[in-house]
This record gives structure tokens, C-alpha cells and sequence, in this order.
């Protein structure tokens, strides 16, 4: 009877182990230490769709400039669409790049996912926006020179960027106001909100040169804030960890006479 018992018992495993190609199991038993090469393909995937997305919309959005312009600003539209075909590359191999680094990473899954993950993340969105800037700047320059409007990308994509930074920037003020100094929270939002690319005159005329010339400073801030967001996340997650390591084996921070 006994025996009847565990035949029955076993018998799932038994089939288990007889199915062809059966290699799920020890795929769950590896998963929590592969999430990071699971994140690293997840990036590469997107990285192909984002290229895929972008030449589609460029090649739609190029076309119908080019119709609906006339003279050189024909000649202009085509020349930026080239251009923004040229930039999907690029852009694509941001977002692959931070993959790459995720795949790498060696981190435990708490560091991975609170320090390298979201690094990561505010890095990509970070160049992604700076190279959107960027080649809308080549592409104002081009249509500078032939008197006409320039095309550039999505505008969201600097929404995308602005989210990413929102938490060590949200931290930073909220600390610096527990500290009383609300005024450097007061400058850090203004510091992040500020857009130099506001501009939309076209012509041959000095106000046309000096709003391409701002949109060449806009890269060149964009930058700037994602350095300064990145420290900033840096600073509090070097306070969390230590916290946290505080919390595992307490310590009073003062030495014995």
C-alpha cells in the first residue's frame, strides 16, 4: 500500500521529467537570477521598436511636409526628414546601450531594481531628450538657411524626461524644506522647469538666428539637469543604503572611552 502511496505521489514528477524539451522548471528556478538578462532583452526589444516607431512617423510626418510645402521649402522638408531618419539610429542605440548595462549589472535585486534600474532609466530618457533637442536644432538650422519652418520629433519624449528626474528632484526639495531652506526647492523647480527653446521665429532675420542659437543651448541645459538629477538620486540612495544597513546591524556612532 505503501508503495501504491508514493507511485501516486511521484508520478507528476515522474512525467515531468520524461516530457521532451521540458526546461520551464529550472527556467523558474533561475528567474530571480536572471531578471537582469531578462531586462537587458526587454530594452533590446523596445530599442527595436522605438527605431521601428520613429521611422515610420518620420517617413509619414517627412511626406507630408513635402507636399504641403512649396519652393525651397520642399528642399527643407526633405533634407530634415533625412536627417530625423538619420537620428532614429542613434536614439534607438540609447535605449539599447541601457540594456546592455542592465544585462550587465551584477546587483542584488534590491539594488538592481531602486539603483541600476532606475539609473538607467533617468539616464536613456536623459539622452534620448538631448538628442531629440538636438537634431530639431540641425533641423531649425536647416530651415533657417532655406527661410522656411524646420520638422522635429515628438514633443512628448521631453515629457518622458521630465517624469524621470520628478523623484530625486521632488526628494531633494522636500528635504531641503524639512532643513528650512525652501527657497533652494524654490530654485531647483525653477532650475528644472526652465525652457530656453521657446521661440518659433522663422525668416531670414535676427530673431529667427537667435531662437536656433537658444535651441543649441536647450541640449546643452537638458544635460545639465540630467547630471544634477542624476547626483541628486545618488545622494539619496547612498542615505537609504546606509539607513538600511543601519537597520540589519545597529550601531550607536559614538566610541568607547
Amino acid at each position: 500500500m505503501e508503495k501504491i502511496i508514493n507511485f501516486i505521489l511521484d508520478f507528476p514528477q515522474m512525467v515531468n521529467q520524461k516530457l521532451p524539451k521540458n526546461c520551464f522548471n529550472e527556467m523558474m528556478d533561475n528567474s530571480e537570477g536572471s531578471v537582469s538578462d531578462w531586462t537587458g532583452k526587454i530594452f533590446k526589444v523596445g530599442a527595436l521598436v522605438v527605431l521601428v516607431g520613429m521611422l515610420w512617423s518620420v517617413a509619414n510626418g517627412g511626406m507630408e511636409a513635402v507636399n504641403g510645402a512649396e519652393g525651397a521649402g520642399k528642399v527643407a522638408a526633405a533634407i530634415c526628414t533625412l536627417i530625423l531618419i538619420y537620428a532614429a539610429f542613434p536614439i534607438a542605440q540609447v535605449v539599447r546601450s541601457a540594456g546592455d548595462s542592465l544585462a550587465a549589472s551584477k546587483s542584488k535585486m534590491v539594488d538592481f531594481f531602486f539603483k541600476d534600474f532606475i539609473l538607467a532609466n533617468i539616464k536613456a530618457l536623459g539622452h534620448i531628450t538631448a538628442l531629440v533637442a538636438l537634431f530639431g536644432a540641425i533641423c531649425s538650422t536647416v530651415g533657417l538657411a532655406f527661410g522656411t519652418g524646420g520638422m522635429s520629433l515628438d514633443p512628448a519624449l521631453y515629457g518622458g524626461f521630465e517624469y524621470s528626474y520628478a523623484l530625486p528632484i521632488d526628494a531633494m526639495a522636500a528635504f531641503m524644506g524639512m532643513l528650512g531652506l525652501e527657497f533652494i526647492g524654490g530654485f531647483l523647480n525653477d532650475f528644472f522647469t526652465w525652457d530656453l527653446a521657446t521661440s518659433d521665429a522663422t525668416g531670414h532675420n535676427l530673431d529667427a538666428v537667435f531662437a536656433v542659437g537658444w535651441k543649441y543651448v536647450q541640449v546643452v541645459l537638458i544635460l545639465a539637469k540630467l547630471y544634477v538629477a542624476i547626483a541628486f538620486y545618488h545622494f539619496f540612495w547612498g542615505v537609504l543604503n546606509t539607513f538600511f544597513n543601519w537597520i540589519k546591524s545597529p550601531y550607536l556612532p559614538f566610541k568607547s572611552s
